[in-house]
């Protein structure tokens, strides 16, 4: 039996990821980021101080645990270098980190590119402007830079000097903003930032296909969510890369008989950053109590959240196509003060028909009306319990009736931010 699972968003990222990988990391040998750059920011509580990760995959503190940083991942290595510092002030032995020597690395100069892209758009996206886009644009447009030429000046001074002088002129004759990048600025950080890097690097299609052979469970870490996904998500208002089960094959190296149970996270109600069409979303007083209650703000940018229902055709389709097999549903707690709370259970569109449809295209989901679903508020704090059949009847409701829509048990749910704070049934 395949004891590997999956962990990935099933909304528009946010879900809560970083609590679940923490929650999960010490259940397995190996935990492996396969997608994403820093744009993500996944939110670990650890021995009591808040600690926002970007690249690092959230299993690093658990003790015993490997993790992998995969060739699907984006890397800044001043970013990486950062993060090493931030978690090691915490306490944290960095002795079973593994980096993919195959992961594509983002410039400085991807970071002006993605402002002035980000400027030349007929609609804005919210990128978070670190350089994401671009660089996996490299990697598609077969220019890419990867870990494995920071280790030699020469090498990467011959790669990157045409591709930053490149850049620099389309940056130069812009009139969109950005300014020019020379690799003076930068080189010897970069190479300095390898050269700390190299003790961490290896073939991780070898190392993690290595670890699958020998029986070790592996746990696959993904970023952002399903409906921002670079094919199925709400184009453009997308990510870059595949944050659905395609993507693990893809940025580690691994077949499809090592994904094992897929898991997917949903908070118990909708959040979005940035644009893109949101049908549940709230708004004025409503929507900045739950935002408040929920501290929706990105761990990334600060940038306020939009928030919402949750919505139920769009979680029901993002189980769909990435086979879900369980549901680990977050937040719970933050609806405790609600007297009453809705789901939507389908899309009335504008000749008045009504479906259980989600088109990710945004010509669609922008005219649709959300059909909700009442339920009275359970009105009572539950981030103290531990048993599901201890939830006030009326949680109890909500989650039930959740399943039964997405015929999907909800096998996790979190009660507050802590590790502890989660209910398993």
């Amino acid at each position: 039996m395949n004891l590997n699972a999956a962990v990935m968003g099933l909304q528009w990222g946010d879900e809560g990821k970083g609590k679940v990988i923490d929650y999960l990391a010490h259940e397995f040998n190996v935990v492996v980021r396969y997608q994403g750059g820093h744009n993500a920011g996944h939110t670990i509580y650890y021995q009591g101080k808040k600690i926002v990760l970007h690249l690092l995959p959230a299993g690093i503190f658990s003790e015993n645990t490997i993790s992998v940083i995969g060739n699907g991942v984006v890397v800044n290595p001043l970013q990486l270098l950062k993060e090493f510092e931030e978690v090691k002030a915490n306490g944290v032995i960095l002795r079973n980190l593994e980096l993919s020597i195959h992961a594509p690395l983002i410039l400085p100069v991807h970071q002006e590119l993605d402002i002035i892209f980000e400027n030349s758009r007929y609609v804005k996206i919210g990128t978070t402007r670190r350089g994401i886009g671009p660089a996996y644009e490299d990697l598609t447009g077969r220019r890419a830079i990867f870990v494995r030429d920071l280790f030699d000046k020469d090498q990467f001074y011959k790669k990157a000097k045409p591709l930053n002088d490149y850049y620099n002129q389309r940056i130069r004759t812009s009139t969109n903003g950005g300014k020019e990048i020379p690799i003076e600025s930068y080189i010897d950080d970069y190479i300095n930032a390898g050269q700390v890097l190299k003790y961490f690097a290896r073939n991780t299609v070898y190392t993690l296909n290595r670890y699958f052979r020998e029986g070790k469970r592996i746990l696959f870490e993904g970023a952002q969510g399903a409906l921002l996904d670079i094919h199925f998500g709400t184009y453009p208002f997308v990510t870059s890369s595949n944050p659905t089960i395609g993507g693990i094959c893809t940025g580690t190296g691994l077949s499809h008989k090592a994904l094992g149970k897929t898991i997917g996270i949903a908070k118990a109600y909708t959040t979005r950053v940035g644009g893109g069409p949101f049908p549940s979303e709230l708004f004025s007083d409503e929507a900045d109590f739950l935002r408040e209650k929920g501290n929706e703000y990105g761990a990334t940018t600060g940038r306020p959240r939009r928030v919402g229902w949750l919505d139920l055709v769009a979680l029901k389709y993002a189980i769909m196509i990435n086979g879900i097999d369980e549901v680990f549903i977050t937040k719970l707690d933050v609806l405790d003060e609600f007297d009453e709370i809705n789901v939507v259970t389908a899309y009335e569109t504008s000749n008045g028909e009504k479906n259980q449809i989600f088109d990710p295209a945004i010509d669609y989901l922008e005219q649709v009306k959300p059909a909700l679903h009442p339920f009275k508020g359970w009105k009572k704090n539950i981030s103290d319990i531990n048993n599901y059949n201890d939830l006030p009847r009326e949680a109890r409701d909500y989650i039930n009736f959740i399943e039964e829509y997405t015929g999907v048990p909800l096998q996790y749910i979190s009660v507050g931010s802590e590790r502890h704070q989660t209910i398993r049934r």
